[in-house]
Parts: structure tokens; C-alpha cells; sequence
């Protein structure tokens, strides 16, 4: 029986600018056939099973010829349940995806459209311009400059005289010259306003603006590079108060957030709203041990040092069939606010929780809090323990934080760290960047040893949110 094929639009670049049901296509796909011009973070939400396949055509480079994706699809579909054709912009606009859901239909493939963002309407609100606005623009009119086989193809540039009308050429940057010269001749004001507009809506986007007559110039001298949109008309000239994008505050910056996290932290978020280019590395990845340790839990004093501290502490209890009724008689410690919370959707509260989320603080919380008799369970990773025990302590591993390889070789403004461990790994590969911003003490302390010459900026308050707070205090410095 033949699955379904899921011809998905992925909008203009910007993962944020994902439909709702795209991503819901992308998670629970079998196979995702993808192009060029998707950001390849959006795999990131693809199943570990998903099979995914590259696909992408760049200008007179084509790593499958058309017809032969057609048949992709259809092989695919007769072997996965859904397949996702996951295509950039919205599938129908220039995309082939009605030369492939035609094939699809051909074949008896069972196939749905799901719409995505164009860049020839979302492209322009990146870079200020209103594809319409009132009294300036009634409508507008979108064409390609790549056309079947790369024939060669002359418009009639009559059409494109109306000034209420807004011009859209997609994929025109080779053929700028070509186009602007024929506008004038055709009889185009050279004072009509123009503009170029490369990467739109990713963090790299660039944009020049200018007339006919001296557009050629300003992109002679500048360094916009392909997907690149045209843009003619009168609305381009409302790009002086409506260009948002090139306003935010970290615009052109190079952020690296180092984590042992497979999903976007807040952090991450924050810096991509202020237009950094952000990289989220994931250098370890946290695996929930199986342990056969039999430990006596009454009237102890369970010490929480992370989440994931919390979240193996009671995988630990499942495995081991305890019932939860055997922890009426023990006490609770978490490090931080954050850990007691998580306790909370467990059902629980914690008796102790350290004002700050860092070892140091914890100890000497500890120190003062804890019952002359208390024995302690000190739930941690399998990797290391900064908790000061006693000889009648126990430590009950739950977790590892295993290390991941990765290969960076980049250079950033700002490097970010959630965590000591962080530092150390990142630190075997060769990136550079001029400041560092830590979470909490342990973390500085890691990037003093490693990164002796980098200025670090400590959060106050160890969390996502005091890391937030501190780089709001030093913008100036990036």
C-alpha cells in the first residue's frame, strides 16, 4: 500500500516563519526530501528514524534533475507511510511543486499541499517594503528570471511600466543588469525606486536600495549574493520608516551557544530576535541510566543538583518499582528555583532550595540546613559531583551527560555557556570569539582555565533568564 507524500512549503528562510502544520509534517515524517534553501536546523525536529535526502538545486547545479526527484517521490511513497517533499518558500510559486504533484497524481501517489510563506511577499516585509500599500501600490506582479532548461526568454517589458503596480524578479541577480537596462529602455522612470534584497528574512539578510539609474553602482560595490530579490516600484521608497529588520540591535553579530540541549534554549531565542546569527552547538547529550542500586530512602535528605537530576531520580524509581508512598518520610533539596519547580509537576515540594543555582552557594546552603542525623542521597550524572558529603552519604547515579563530537572551526563576537562541562569540550575544537558569557561561577571558573584571554560576562542570577538580563546590561560591548 502506498503512503502519502506531503508537498510542504518552508517559507522564505527564517525557521520561525514555519506554518504550524509544516512542522507538524516534519516531525512525524518517515522520509523528508529537502532543497537548498531551507535552513538545515529545521531537521533537527525530524524523528531519529527519518530518513532524509538532499536534493538541492542551485543555479546550473541540480544534484538531481527535476524528473528524476518526480521519481523520488513516487519510490519513496511506495516505502514510507509519509514522505515530506519539503520545498523553500510556498511549493506553487516557482517551486515545481506542480510538476511533482502532478506525478504523484499520475502515479496513484495519495498527495496534500501544505502552503508556505512566499519571500516575494514575506521577503519584502523583511527589508520595509509593503508589497501594496494604499494610494502608492494597487497590486503587483511576481516573475522569474530563470525559466525551463535555462531558455532564453525576453520579456516584454511594456508590462512592467504601470507605476501603481509593484514588480517582483525572483531569482534575478545575474540577470540584474539585463533587467534594469531594459526597464529604462522600455520607457521606466530611471528615478523609480529599487531594491536588492539577498538571504531575506534569515539573519544574514542584506538589502540595497536605490534608483534605476544608479542601482547597477551600489550592487557592483556590495556583496549581496544569491537568493537575491528585485524589487520596483513606489512602495521601496517606505522602506525609510517601515525596515524593522535593520534596526535590531544585534544585527550582523555572530552568537555561538554552547549546550548539552537538543532543543532551542530561551537564550538562543533572545539573541535570534535581536537579529544575531545564532549557532546552538549541542555538545553532549543526556542519557537516563538503568540503575540497580539499592539504596534505603527513609528519613533521608534527597539532594537534587539539576533537572536532570530529578527526572532520572524517578525513572530510577520506576525501574525499580518503588512506590512513591516510601518517600513520606524524606526530605527534599534542589539548587535553585528551576529544580524545585520541576520537583513541583512531580508532586512534590522541596523542603530546602538554594537562593543560587551554583554548587559553591549549594554547599554552604547545605551546611547550614541540614539535620546533625541527616544522611544525605546526592542524585547526580555519572560524569563528576561537586556535593561535599559525609562518610554515612550516599550518591545514587542517574544520569550521564555523554560527550557528542562536533567540528566547529568559526569565529563568533559572543560565545555563550549554560554549564562548566560546556567549556571543556568546546575547548578541544578551534573557535574563537572575543567575549563569553556564563551562567554562574563553576562555568567562569571553567572559562578562566581554558579561555585566559576572553573578557566573561557572569550572570547574576544562574538561569537562562539572568544570562538575558546581564547581556541587556552590556549590549554595548558586542
Amino acid at each position: 500500500m502506498n503512503g502519502r507524500v506531503y508537498l510542504v512549503g518552508g517559507g522564505p528562510g527564517a525557521i520561525d516563519l514555519y506554518t504550524v502544520k509544516a512542522l507538524e509534517c516534519i516531525k512525524s515524517a518517515d522520509c523528508i526530501i529537502y532543497d537548498r534553501l531551507i535552513d538545515p536546523a529545521i531537521l533537527n525536529y525530524c524523528k531519529e528514524t527519518c530518513e532524509k535526502i538532499y536534493v538541492g538545486k542551485a543555479s546550473n547545479n541540480h544534484t538531481l534533475a527535476q524528473d528524476n526527484i518526480n521519481l523520488l517521490l513516487i519510490e519513496k511513497a511506495r516505502q514510507y507511510a509519509q514522505v515530506v517533499r519539503l520545498k523553500g518558500g510556498d511549493v506553487y510559486v516557482f517551486g515545481r511543486g506542480g510538476e511533482e504533484a502532478l506525478a504523484l497524481f499520475k502515479a496513484g501517489i495519495d498527495f496534500e499541499v501544505v502552503p508556505g510563506l512566499t519571500s516575494a511577499v514575506a521577503g519584502l516585509c523583511y527589508a520595509g517594503i509593503p508589497i501594496t500599500h494604499r494610494g502608492v501600490s494597487s497590486g503587483f506582479m511576481v516573475v522569474t528570471a530563470h525559466h525551463k532548461n535555462n531558455q532564453a526568454y525576453e520579456w516584454d517589458y511594456q508590462q512592467f511600466l504601470d507605476d501603481s503596480l509593484t514588480y517582483i524578479f525572483m531569482m534575478g541577480q545575474q540577470k540584474l543588469e539585463q533587467i534594469v537596462t531594459n526597464l529604462l529602455v522600455a520607457g521606466k522612470d530611471k528615478t523609480t525606486p529599487i531594491a536588492l534584497i539577498s538571504n531575506a528574512t534569515r539573519t544574514e539578510q542584506r538589502s540595497i536600495y536605490g534608483t534605476l539609474e544608479n542601482i547597477i553602482d551600489k550592487f557592483k560595490d556590495s556583496y549581496l549574493c544569491s537568493p537575491m530579490l528585485i524589487v520596483v516600484g513606489a512602495v521601496v521608497a517606505l522602506h525609510h520608516e517601515l525596515d524593522f529588520f535593520q534596526r535590531k540591535i544585534l544585527l550582523n553579530k555572530k552568537i555561538l551557544v554552547a549546550c548539552v540541549s537538543d532543543q532551542e534554549l530561551p537564550i538562543s531565542k533572545y539573541f535570534k530576535e535581536q537579529g544575531a546569527a545564532v549557532k546552538q552547538v549541542q555538545l553532549g547529550k543526556v542519557n537516563y541510566l538503568n540503575s540497580q542500586q539499592k539504596l534505603d530512602l527513609n528519613h533521608k535528605l534527597i539532594v537534587f543538583t539539576s533537572q536532570n537530576g530529578i527526572r532520572g531520580f524517578f525513572n530510577y524509581l520506576k525501574m525499580q518499582r518503588v512506590d512513591h508512598r516510601s518517600l513520606t518520610t524524606v526530605r527534599f533539596a534542589c539548587i535553585g528555583e528551576k529544580t524545585a519547580n520541576l520537583l513541583q509537576l512531580y508532586g512534590y515540594y522541596s523542603d530546602l532550595i538554594s537562593p543560587k543555582a551554583n554548587s559553591e552557594d549549594f554547599n554552604n546552603y547545605l551546611k547550614n540546613k541540614r539535620m546533625d542525623s541527616e544522611e544525605m542521597i546526592i542524585v547526580r550524572a555519572k560524569e563528576h559531583s561537586k556535593i561535599k558529603k559525609r562518610a554515612e552519604d550516599h550518591e545514587l547515579i542517574v544520569y550521564e551527560n555523554k560527550e557528542l563530537i562536533i567540528v566547529e572551526e568559526e569565529s563568533y563576537h559572543l560565545a555563550c555557556f549554560t554549564c562548566a562541562s560546556s567549556v571543556e569540550r568546546l575547548a578541544k575544537y578551534p573557535s574563537t570569539f572575543k567575549i563569553a558569557l556564563s551562567i554562574g561561577p563553576m562555568t567562569t571558573q571553567a572559562l578562566k582555565k581554558y579561555y585566559p584571554h576572553v573578557k566573561i560576562i557572569e550572570a547574576k542570577d544562574n538561569s537562562y533568564e539572568g544570562m538575558i538580563a546581564i547581556i541587556k546590561e552590556n549590549i554595548n560591548v558586542l
